[in-house]
């Protein structure tokens, strides 16, 4: 008879386009019993005053503005855990995990982060505090194995992204939605130089591409007739639609945590969509190249690819299909990822 697995979830759920959310609902799955503490609460002055002084290597906590800390050590005194899964516990104490370990010395606390822990702009002085007192740190990272167990964690383990198949999935859109979401060369996402001048240089060479994003890319807005800036992202259900209503989708890693992958490396493949992706060793072993997706290694390499599969609709929707078919069959699903970090702490 299989055992019971009950867990208490923390973490940051506000949104359903969260992904610590997708996460928990992923726990849910996996569990006979699951408690929550979302530990959301981030916006007062004082957490913002707080972030930029640990920036600056000055010794301040982050503030518990939900309460995270005395919600676990309740639910801890009233019930039984196998496992206690903190998601980015930026505000949670380590005298908190050592209370569940002298209240529970069979829970396994997992800490799990999608963010590169080991830089600065992602930590604060209690998450640093805390990682020696976790059973297993999970990263998405590769390369911060070294860096996290210098910082002090004992059993680093890395998972590929993941997808949320109640959330990301192909839709079936209507002719309205593939002309409001659609079209030939599609990003979401924040702003960076380097993306910026990619895709410049694409409008500039003919190449109609269209940016959901805010902030700097307001700045763009009327560069080129070729270059469509929406002016905000997309969210909920219109976020996994763009995927699959554009034609190509332009998936870049984030320069400054070095991503060799990224969420979209498998939102964009899951919910049916064509990606066109920077090329790294771990794209490569997640979808086959020019089987599964697309990857570029400079901007002129990219023009070339963009002329070339807007040109052969037969051949990008193929590609699309069967990097759908990757996420289904080798399940890079939440679930499955939650499944080999629990079969990894057994």
């Amino acid at each position: 008879m299989q055992k019971q697995l009950r867990i208490l979830s923390i973490g940051q759920m506000n949104g359903l386009s969260n992904t610590c959310l997708h996460r928990h609902w992923a726990l849910e799955k996996v569990s006979d019993k699951i408690d929550v503490v979302n530990s959301s609460g981030h916006g007062s002055l004082w957490f913002r005053i707080a972030y930029h002084l640990f920036q600056y290597h000055i010794p301040v906590n982050l503030p518990d503005e939900a309460k995270a800390n005395y919600k676990i050590k309740e639910f801890v005194d009233k019930n039984q855990y196998d496992i206690v899964w903190i998601d980015k516990g930026i505000t949670i104490y380590p005298s908190t995990l050592k209370y569940i370990k002298e209240k529970q010395q069979h829970a396994q606390i997992v800490s799990y982060s999608p963010d590169n822990m080991a830089l600065r702009h992602n930590q604060s002085r209690q998450y640093l505090k805390c990682l020696p007192f976790y059973d297993c740190v999970v990263t998405n990272k590769s390369y911060i194995i070294d860096d996290l167990k210098s910082l002090g964690a004992k059993n680093v383990l890395f998972v590929n992204n993941t997808f949320e198949p109640r959330f990301h999935h192909p839709y079936d859109l209507s002719k309205v939605e593939t002309e409001r979401l659609g079209g030939d060369v599609g990003f979401i996402g924040t702003w960076e130089k380097e993306r910026c001048d990619i895709i410049r240089f694409l409008a500039d060479n003919g190449i109609n591409v269209r940016v959901w994003g805010s902030g700097k890319w307001n700045e763009y807005k009327w560069s080129s007739p070729n270059l469509e800036i929406m002016g905000d992202g997309l969210f909920s259900e219109d976020y996994s639609k763009a995927f699959k209503a554009l034609k190509i989708n332009l998936c870049f890693l984030r320069k400054m945590n070095y991503d060799q992958q990224t969420t979209r490396s498998v939102e964009i493949p899951a919910c049916g969509g064509f990606m066109m992706a920077e090329r790294t060793d771990e794209h490569k072993s997640l979808f086959e190249e020019n089987k599964e997706a697309v990857y570029f290694g400079s901007k002129e390499e990219l023009l070339e690819k963009c002329r070339y599969y807007l040109q052969h609709n037969e051949e990008r929707n193929k590609i699309a299909e069967a990097g759908y078919l990757r996420c289904v069959n080798d399940d890079y699903s939440n679930e499955g990822m939650v499944r080999n970090i629990i079969e990894h702490l057994n």
